[in-house]
């Protein structure tokens, strides 16, 4: 991810802090802050220490605090989005970072098949940032984090299309609008490190 799209996610995500704490919804707003300052690390803006066991646990208990103690004004995307953003944020901090976040990784080379046809001078292996996800354990990994992406999509541009019978909004423009970015922001996150 670049620094530019980290810092705009971060400044979304943010705004949607903000939002979800005015409407007393303190496992989204936690949520949200944990995606804007890990958007950072991602982008390359700052350090990248939302990543590890701790934080993964941290977002597991945000995750199922609304089935335990529902907030009274609901939670950002309602329980199932906000129960698979949880899922969505441990995979992101259980993954090995990526290449550019840590320095003391070393980037992993994969060789490129021959063609039949002469190489270039030079041409050698591919670098990838992080640790290779190879095996079915990568597979499933891959999987996982790719459906967690689409699901993220599908439900922000439902969520910006919504409508009841009569064509007015279901809920209040904001509350879409931080809905869309807290989706679209976790799509693009997965994306990344998927």
């Amino acid at each position: 991810m670049t620094g530019w799209l980290g810092v705009v996610l971060a400044a979304a995500l943010g705004l949607v802090t903000v939002h979800r704490g005015l409407c007393r919804d303190a496992p989204g707003a936690l949520m949200a802050a944990g995606m804007a300052v890990m958007s950072l690390g991602m982008g390359g803006v700052g350090p990248t220490f939302v990543h590890g066991p701790w934080w993964a646990a941290g977002f597991a208990a945000a995750a199922v605090w609304p089935m335990v103690r529902p907030p009274a004004a609901g939670v950002c995307g309602g329980r199932t989005a906000h129960l698979l953003g949880g899922v969505a944020m441990i995979y992101m901090c259980a993954l090995p970072t990526m290449g550019v976040a840590e320095p003391t990784l070393a980037a992993h080379t994969v060789p490129l098949a021959p063609t039949g046809h002469h190489g270039m001078a030079g041409m050698g292996p591919v670098d990838l940032p992080g640790a290779p996800m190879t095996g079915p354990l990568g597979a499933a990994l891959a999987l996982l984090g790719w459906s967690l992406a689409c699901y993220f999509l599908l439900s922000t541009v439902t969520g910006l299309t919504r409508r009841n019978t009569g064509g007015a909004r279901r809920t209040p423009r904001l509350t879409v609008l931080t809905e869309a970015a807290m989706g679209l922001g976790t799509m693009v996150m997965l994306t990344a490190f998927t």
